[in-house]
């Protein structure tokens, strides 16, 4: 039995080792796309050292990647390298206020444990990907300060756990989508400064005429 116990135990320690160090390589391949690698708060990353522990802005969660926040640290990239396929434990993002540019890569509907987003301010350009909607399980997504086009999602729509939706302050343009109703967890939607056209949807309209909730300003 004791023998047993101690091959599972090595067996479960291998496990989590192996994947930290995969996800480790993956966030690396991501940062040695960075235009500005002499970057000393990222310093720490590097295959030489433990990424659940010595890795500014990581935190595991049973050895899996788990947060990531490098928010203001002065990253000049972009998201195409993120390893979106290669972190599934990931629940909180935080890369805002950086200069991060181009497009948000449609693999972001890969990391569908993901509870917390904020790509703000930034020069994210280009449209919000409809597959941010199989984000489901979405609380809060920060996107303003960019300079996203185009029109919202409508598969906005199926962010049905998100409280907080902040889009202001980018170039969207087109109608407010109707399915934004569905979204029945949501207390705040910012859209302000964008180009935004039509008549706020009957789906967000209390019987007073005035968005549901205070927080509610397009």
């Amino acid at each position: 039995m004791n023998d047993g116990f101690h091959f599972f135990t090595f067996l479960y320690l291998f496990t989590f080792t192996f994947a930290s160090t995969e996800e480790a390589t993956a966030l690396l391949k991501w940062k040695a796309t960075f235009q500005n690698q002499n970057n000393t708060l990222l310093a720490s990353w590097k295959l030489s050292s433990d990424a659940c522990r010595g890795w500014y802005g990581v935190i595991c969660v049973n050895g899996r990647v788990n947060k990531l926040n490098i928010t203001n640290v002065g990253v000049i990239g972009t998201l195409y390298d993120f390893p979106f396929s290669s972190l599934p434990f990931l629940e909180y993002v935080d890369i805002s206020m950086n200069q991060l540019s181009g497009t948000i890569p449609p693999e972001i509907g890969k990391l569908t444990n993901l509870v917390y987003l904020d790509l703000s301010t930034n020069q994210i350009s280009g449209t919000i990907p409809p597959q941010i909607g199989a984000l489901v399980n979405l609380v809060e997504a920060r996107l303003q300060k960019n300079q996203l086009t185009d029109h919202i999602p409508l598969e906005i729509g199926n962010l049905i756990n998100a409280k907080n939706f902040y889009a202001f302050s980018n170039e969207l343009s087109g109608p407010i989508p109707a399915e934004i109703g569905k979204m029945k967890s949501l207390e705040h939607l910012l859209l302000y400064r964008n180009n935004l056209s039509g008549p706020i949807p009957n789906s967000i309209v209390g019987k007073s005429g005035k968005p549901h909730g205070s927080g509610i300003i397009v």
